[in-house]
């Protein structure tokens, strides 16, 4: 019986919030909104469960040293950070840790990824077929294009290099969003039928 509440509350309210972004109604705009507000406060509660849960395991760590000062210094970090947004909200403390702590973090795990990108290309460049000498010559043209100096070897190359980011690269973007788009959609259209209903 609980199963078959939950998939009918799900349908219904999946219905509701679909129904809201095509008709004016009153009653369904405001039905709408107030889903959309409780998602938003499931989220957020979410968001604090998931932070109480990453203390929680990084207070309980009892891996090697090295494991335990990652622990420590990651406690820190989040700890600092929280009383920092919540006492001193949109201020230049905070300003501070986003601009001289984040950023250059998320910039050395970006700068990581070029290294993880060299060993894939590495074993995805045999030369077995047409289609991987095609992608090798191109990823070698775009590499070689955003050197600072490709203009001098070639007045060519930045013609090539955004030949290549308007037709082909342009292209497969919208096949892959278009792909999503479809997959999303199929996905929404189970849960609304009651095909799949994996929160019962």
């Amino acid at each position: 019986m609980a199963r078959i509440l939950a998939i009918v509350a799900a349908v219904v309210c999946g219905l509701l919030v679909l129904a809201d972004f095509f008709l004016v109604v009153p009653v369904i705009d405001a039905l709408g909104a107030a889903l959309i507000e409780g998602v938003l406060i499931l989220a957020a509660f979410a968001l604090i469960l998931g932070v109480v849960n990453l203390l929680g395991v990084h207070t309980r760590m009892n891996g090697s040293p090295s494991a335990r000062r990652y622990s420590a210094i990651l406690l820190v970090a989040l700890v600092v950070t929280l009383i920092v947004g919540l006492l001193h909200p949109a201020s230049e403390q905070l300003t501070w840790i986003f601009d001289y702590l984040y950023f250059p973090l998320q910039a050395t795990m970006g700068a990581l990824l070029a290294f993880f990108l060299v060993s894939a290309a590495y074993r995805a460049f045999k030369l077995r077929s047409a289609s991987a000498v095609i992608l090798l010559v191109t990823s070698l043209v775009v590499l070689i294009t955003q050197l600072p100096f490709s203009a001098a070897l070639s007045p060519l190359l930045p013609a090539v290099r955004e030949w290549i980011f308007a037709i082909p690269v342009t292209a497969g973007v919208r096949g892959i969003l278009l792909g999503v788009a479809l997959g999303t959609t199929a996905t929404a259209l189970r849960v609304l039928l009651a095909v799949d209903h994996p929160y019962a």
